[in-house]
C-alpha cells in the first residue's frame, strides 16, 4: 500500500514537472516571438544599424566599415563591370598595407555574410588573413571571418562616399530614406546629444575613465592594460559606445561632412584636445584617418530625386574604349561588356527568356536570375542572344583563354570575380536533368560547335577544380549559362 501510494505521488510529481516544462517552453517560445516580431516591426521603422536622433532623422551607430565598403565593391563588380568596380576602391597608398593585400588577393572564398551598413554580401574576398595577428586588440577576436573587415573604410574620396550614399538610398531606401552625409552642424548636434553640461560647457567629452585609461581613440602614451597600440586606427566600435549611443563620434578617424573638406571628430593622429565639438579637420584628398558615417532622412522623395538616384553615379563610362554597357533592346536589361584582344564580351550572364525553348532560374528561384542570369539548354542558347551578338563557338573559347593567359590555372584566377579579365565570372551552378549542382560548385557556358549528335563543347569554369578550360563533356539538355560575343 505504502509502495501505491509512493508510485502515485512519484507519478503526479512528473506530471507536474513535465507541465512545469511544458509551460516553460511556451512562455520561452512566446518570448522569442514577441522579441523577433518586435524586431521586424522595429527594423522596418529604421534603417539596419542606425539610431533615432532626431524626428525623421537616423545616424549609422559607427563608422562606414570596410565590410560594408567591399560589399559596395561587389554589388557594382556583378551589375556595373570590372572598370567601374575599381572607381570603388580606396587608394592604396592611404589604407593600412596588409588590408590592401587583402582585398587584391584573387580569393575564390565567397563571404555571403552582409555588410554592416549595405545589407548586401561582403561577396568574393578571404574568410581567413593572418595579418590580422599584427593588429592584436586594434580589431575584434570575435569574427568568423576576416577581422581587418571592421576597420572603418579610409582611403575614400568624399566624390566615392556621396556615390555610397546614393547607392545605399537606391538599395536600403526603399523610397522611405535618403542616406547622406552630415552637415557639419548636424554632426555637431548629434556629437553633443545627451553629454553632461560640463562637457558641454567644455566642448568635448571627458577622455579618459577613472582608471585613467581613454575612453576613446586618440594619441596618447597610453600605460592602460600594456597597451601600446592606442594612437593607431582601430576596428569599428572597440571602444565603449558614448552616452549619445554613437561609437567613435571622437577620434579614430574624422569624419566626413556634406562640405568637401570639412571633416569633424578628431582623430588617432591628435590629442584629445583636438577631438572636440568645434575642432575641424581639414582635408584636400583621400586620408588614412578620413572616414564618414551616414544619416538617414525619412521622407517622401521628389520624382526627379528618384530618377537622379536611380541612375547615380555607378554609371560610370569608359575613358579608353576597353569597356562598355549594352542595353538588351527585347528587355531593357543591361549588360557590362569588355574588349579583351579583338573580342568584346558581355561580362555578366545572358538573363534573357525567350517565348520559345528552356531556361531555367537557378534553384528555380526567380530572384536569382539578376545575378546570375538563366541556364540554358544548348537549343536554347544558340539562338538567345540579341542581334549583333551570338554564343561563342568553340573556338572563340579557345582564343579569349590565350589572351588571358593560357594556362587553366591562371586563367581561372583572372577569370573570377577578384581577377583582372573583367569578366566577372560568378560561380552560377548548373542543371543536370531534374536537379541542380551547388552554386558554389563552379560554371559552365556554351559554345556553339557541337561535338556530335548528343553533345557540345563549352568553357568549364571552376568545377570540380580551380581551372578554366574548353571542356568537350556537355550534353545538350543540360542547363548551361551563356555569354555573348559581339559579331565582328
Amino acid at each position: 500500500m505504502t509502495y501505491t501510494i509512493t508510485k502515485m505521488v512519484r507519478q503526479s510529481i512528473n506530471k507536474n514537472s513535465i507541465m512545469n516544462r511544458f509551460k516553460k517552453y511556451i512562455r520561452f517560445s512566446l518570448i522569442i516571438l514577441l522579441a523577433h516580431l518586435n524586431i521586424s516591426v522595429y527594423s522596418q521603422n529604421r534603417p539596419f544599424g542606425t539610431i533615432k536622433v532626431a524626428k525623421d532623422i537616423y545616424i549609422d551607430e559607427t563608422e562606414v566599415d570596410v565590410g560594408s565598403w567591399l560589399s559596395y565593391y561587389t554589388w557594382v563588380l556583378i551589375h556595373e563591370g570590372f572598370e567601374p568596380a575599381q572607381e570603388v576602391l580606396p587608394d592604396s597608398n592611404v589604407v593600412e598595407p596588409e588590408l590592401w593585400a587583402y582585398i587584391k588577393n584573387n580569393s575564390t572564398d565567397y563571404i555571403g555574410v552582409k555588410g554592416r551598413y549595405s545589407q548586401q554580401p561582403i561577396g568574393y574576398f578571404g574568410k581567413k588573413c593572418k595579418e590580422c595577428v599584427k593588429y592584436g586588440r586594434r580589431l575584434s577576436t570575435e569574427r568568423k571571418y576576416c577581422a581587418m573587415l571592421d576597420f572603418p573604410i579610409t582611403g575614400v574620396t568624399f566624390e566615392q562616399v556621396n556615390s555610397f550614399c546614393k547607392w545605399r538610398t537606391k538599395m536600403q531606401g526603399n523610397n522611405k530614406f535618403t542616406f547622406r552625409l552630415p552637415t557639419p552642424e548636424e554632426w555637431k548636434n548629434f556629437a553633443l546629444k545627451n553629454l553632461s553640461e560640463t562637457e558641454k560647457n567644455n566642448g568635448f567629452q571627458d577622455s579618459l575613465y577613472k582608471n585613467k585609461c581613454p575612453l576613446y581613440n586618440y594619441k596618447i602614451i597610453c600605460n592602460c592594460n600594456n597597451n601600446s597600440t592606442q594612437g593607431n586606427l582601430y576596428g569599428i566600435a572597440i571602444f565603449g559606445q558614448g552616452k549619445n549611443g554613437l561609437f567613435d563620434i571622437f577620434g579614430n578617424v574624422s569624419e566626413m561632412t556634406s562640405i568637401k573638406g570639412i571633416a569633424k571628430g578628431g582623430n588617432f593622429t591628435e590629442n584629445a584636445n583636438q577631438c572636440h565639438i568645434d575642432s575641424v579637420q581639414h582635408y584636400y584628398k583621400s586620408e588614412r584617418w578620413l572616414g564618414f558615417r551616414c544619416i538617414a532622412v525619412q521622407k517622401s522623395l521628389p520624382e526627379n530625386v528618384k530618377q537622379t538616384i536611380e541612375k547615380s553615379s555607378l554609371d560610370i563610362k569608359s575613358s579608353n574604349g576597353k569597356y562598355g554597357k549594352y542595353i538588351d533592346p527585347r528587355d531593357g536589361k543591361i549588360y557590362p561588356t569588355v574588349c579583351i584582344g579583338k573580342q568584346t564580351w558581355m561580362s555578366k550572364n545572358l538573363a534573357f527568356k525567350p517565348e520559345i525553348g528552356k531556361c531555367w532560374a537557378y534553384g528555380k528561384k526567380q530572384s536569382n536570375v539578376d545575378k546570375y542570369g538563366y541556364l540554358y539548354n544548348w537549343e536554347t542558347a544558340k539562338n538567345v542572344c540579341p542581334a549583333g551578338w551570338h554564343l561563342p563557338s568553340k573556338e572563340e573559347f579557345e582564343t579569349l583563354i590565350q589572351n588571358i593567359g593560357g594556362d587553366g590555372s591562371i586563367v581561372y584566377k583572372k577569370l573570377i570575380p577578384s581577377g583582372s579579365s573583367g569578366l566577372v565570372v560568378l560561380s552560377s551552378g548548373l542543371r543536370f536533368g531534374m536537379n541542380f549542382t551547388p552554386i558554389d560548385g563552379g560554371s559552365a557556358f556554351w559554345s556553339f560547335t557541337e561535338n556530335g549528335g548528343k553533345r557540345a563543347w563549352g568553357l568549364t569554369v571552376g568545377r570540380l577544380e580551380p581551372k578554366a578550360y574548353v571542356d568537350d563533356g556537355w550534353y545538350k539538355n543540360y542547363g548551361l549559362s551563356v555569354r555573348c560575343v559581339q559579331d565582328h
